[in-house]
């Protein structure tokens, strides 16, 4: 089955689930300061241990794309990436 054609630039959306909102939230604006995003909480886990948040960023190419992506896997309280 063949991949889906992406077509670039295009705004790409996230789901981001973490367990650190402050340092999320700091590290997504420093590493995203070159691009157009937007970036919300969306909802607390019932225990109140993780959050999960919406980023959708406008990116110019697949490898812009791929480095957002590989950028959030590092940051230590990303749990999940959608």
């Amino acid at each position: 089955m063949d991949s889906p054609k992406i077509e670039y630039p295009c705004t790409w959306s996230f789901k981001i689930i973490g367990s650190d909102t402050a340092q999320i939230m700091d590290t997504i604006v420093v590493m995203l300061e070159a691009f157009e995003y937007q970036f919300s909480e969306s909802r607390h886990s019932r225990t109140g241990k993780y959050t999960s948040f919406n980023l959708s960023v406008h990116v110019k190419s697949e490898e812009e794309r791929l480095a957002i992506f590989n950028g959030l896997k590092h940051i230590p309280s990303v749990k999940v990436i959608l």
